[in-house]
């Protein structure tokens, strides 16, 4: 009994094996050929996550370029600078977060730093008639060049609009000018009209005249109710130079008018029809900038 448990029990031991062993050989064919196209398919994922990180590469490239290329394009476009940060300050922003838009959307760094340069300081004279911004200076990113703005708003609209008023820039340092505009709207109801022949320009500066009104008595606005202007310029020899700007404005009524405008260093000069119905207010200055070239 004890032979013949023995005799049957070694075939069913080895058929046992051997099944174990065809099961084993047939599992490790199929794990190399799983292994093997598990190879081949992760060389192709991996070949189509190169493929599309370099596609996504290069569309980020294209459209960082073509980003870059509007920004330049824009920086080219001193009103709109000028007209972008008007807008900023009417939001409230802070000289910070209006620079930081600015170098995105323009491609320009503000220049004129310094302690005291990162708030919005405001003057005028009558002071509860207009508010007078201080001018900033930013260089456009990989030139040379620089662009000044100085803005004004008004506080109230004025009684009397009838003459030509002014608005100037100048630096305390003479500069090489490259091109020159004014605009000017009103709070909701007159559209931006935009100037670029200036009444005066040279070396230290530009100056505009204009007629602030008509006025809407009934819509309480005017044409000339908000307004800046933008001054593209560069070094006027090589070197660094410490550049600093300030603005002024002139308002005239009635009889009297703006004739001209005299231009010099750190100073402005407006001419009248009369001594009477007039005033001038000039704003706090830039910080200084250096300027190179």
């Amino acid at each position: 009994m004890a032979n013949w448990r023995a005799r049957t029990m070694v075939p069913v031991t080895v058929l046992a094996l051997g099944l174990t062993a065809v099961a084993c050989g047939s599992e490790g064919g199929a794990d190399d050929s799983t292994g093997s196209k598990g190879s081949a398919g992760s060389a192709a994922s991996k070949g189509s996550a190169a493929s599309a990180a370099s596609a996504d590469t290069t569309a980020s490239a294209d459209t960082a370029a073509k980003a870059e290329a509007k920004c330049e394009a824009k920086s080219d476009a001193g009103e709109d600078i000028t007209d972008a940060v008007v807008k900023l300050e009417a939001k409230g922003l802070t000289e910070r977060q209006i620079d930081a838009r600015l170098a995105k959307d323009y491609c320009v760094e503000r220049v004129d730093t310094g302690a005291g340069a990162d708030e919005i300081v405001t003057m005028g004279n009558p002071s509860d008639e207009i508010t007078l911004y201080r001018p900033k200076i930013y260089k456009v990113l990989k030139k040379w060049e620089y662009i000044a703005t100085a803005t004004w708003k008004w506080k109230k609209i004025p009684g009397n609009v009838k003459g030509r008023d002014g608005f100037a820039i100048t630096f305390n340092n003479k500069v090489t000018l490259i091109d020159h505009s004014l605009w000017y709207a009103g709070r909701e109801f007159y559209k931006q009209k935009t100037m670029t022949q200036a009444e005066s320009s040279g070396a230290y500066g530009v100056g505009f005249t204009f007629n602030e009104g008509p006025k809407l008595v009934s819509k309480v606005d005017m044409q000339g109710y908000k307004g800046g202007m933008s001054v593209r310029f560069k070094a006027s020899k090589s070197g660094c130079w410490n550049v600093q700007t300030y603005s002024k404005y002139g308002h005239s009524w009635k009889s009297s008018s703006m004739t001209g405008i005299s231009l010099g260093k750190s100073s402005i000069g407006f001419s009248w029809s009369n001594n009477s119905n007039k005033w001038q207010q000039a704003s706090q200055g830039s910080k200084e900038a250096k300027v190179c070239r």
